[in-house]
């Protein structure tokens, strides 16, 4: 009875063991703060050009270089220090637009909250991966006039939150936006987009090289450090597919690389083929019913291939790692037949 006993246990800690995710590490002990100030509220909150003036003067404050952008490059209003910003400021919030807008902005993300303890929870996963890895201090969200989605500094994040208000909404139906672009303006992408434009602007070189294999490994770290900070989240997700584009990428996996290696493209520096297999769109070309930027979801598959295959390689190692050609070897596609 007893060996049957030990037998169960053992079996049950090697099926925990098989199923468990290195990524979903225990972040209780990791310390972080994150301000998040909604110039959204604020600015639509001012009831006179006075009032707008003293919210003005508060964001300067706060924001600094970022909101001088969101005011000059955004709104293009001008300087954010001139004598009649604040009436500016106060045409634009007064705006019938510009007032719907909000009032959609306030009913779906009013309460920021559950995002709020989304980007400390994903951040603190970042920094127990990278202890010394550069983190913001604080997170501002506005209304970008349909300009922005995420903007990164080296300390702060802009969030336009217009930019998330679904494909159902009839604002997002009206702008002059390609289909498949508005498909994806929903709020369940507003933290994986955080992550990537983070890692983007403070964690990764932002140079993926000109070889389709060397765009490849960048997309596969970027997706790779996406899945560190949000472990538990649908993988569709943080590489911004349906969950059907994503059946399909996975179903078609096989069949896509053996393409690519027949066509001789791994160390190809085509700017056309990169263009195709890693920029946002509504397809990627040559490839019949896909999602678009296959080629970062192969590269996410051959880090991840690679990472599995060494379990003592940490993240900052993966990441200094710069021989493309050791981390593809680990990659081997299985027939889905």
């Amino acid at each position: 009875m007893l060996k049957k006993i030990s037998n169960l246990l053992l079996f049950t800690l090697l099926l925990v063991g098989c199923n468990s995710n290195p990524l979903d590490v225990d972040i209780s002990k990791t310390e972080l703060n994150l301000d998040v100030y909604r110039y959204d509220i604020n600015m639509f909150n001012a009831k006179t050009v006075s009032d707008l003036a003293v919210v003005n003067a508060t964001q300067i404050k706060q924001g600094g270089e970022l909101y001088e952008f969101y005011v000059m490059e955004m709104l293009s209003s001008g300087s954010p220090y001139h004598d009649s910003i604040a009436t500016t400021l106060f045409m634009f919030t007064q705006d019938s637009i510009m007032k719907m807008v909000n009032t959609n902005v306030q009913h779906l993300f009013g309460d920021f909250s559950t995002e709020k303890a989304q980007m400390i929870d994903m951040f603190k996963h970042l920094k127990y991966h990278i202890p010394h890895v550069m983190l913001p201090t604080n997170v501002i969200t506005y209304n970008s006039t349909f300009a922005n989605g995420v903007v990164s500094t080296p300390t702060q994040i802009g969030l336009g939150l217009e930019m998330y208000l679904g494909n159902d909404s009839e604002i997002i139906k009206q702008i002059p936006y390609p289909d498949y672009f508005k498909t994806k303006m929903e709020k369940k992408y507003l933290i994986p987009d955080i992550a990537q434009s983070w890692i983007e602007a403070s964690v990764l070189e932002n140079n993926p090289g000109d070889e389709f294999l060397s765009n490849m490994i960048y997309n596969g770290k970027l997706m790779y450090l996406i899945d560190a900070m949000l472990p538990n989240m649908e993988d569709h997700l943080k590489i911004r597919y349906s969950k059907a584009e994503y059946d399909w990428a996975e179903a078609s996996e096989y069949n896509i690389w053996k393409h690519i290696v027949e066509q001789n493209w791994i160390y190809s520096t085509d700017i056309k083929l990169v263009v195709r297999y890693f920029k946002p769109g509504p397809t990627t070309v040559g490839l019949e019913g896909s999602p678009s930027k296959i080629g970062q979801y192969l590269g996410w598959k051959i880090i991840k291939s690679y990472m599995e295959k060494n379990p003592e390689v940490t993240i900052q190692k993966l990441i200094a790692e710069k021989n493309h050609t050791k981390l593809l070897k680990a990659y081997k596609p299985k027939d889905n037949k």
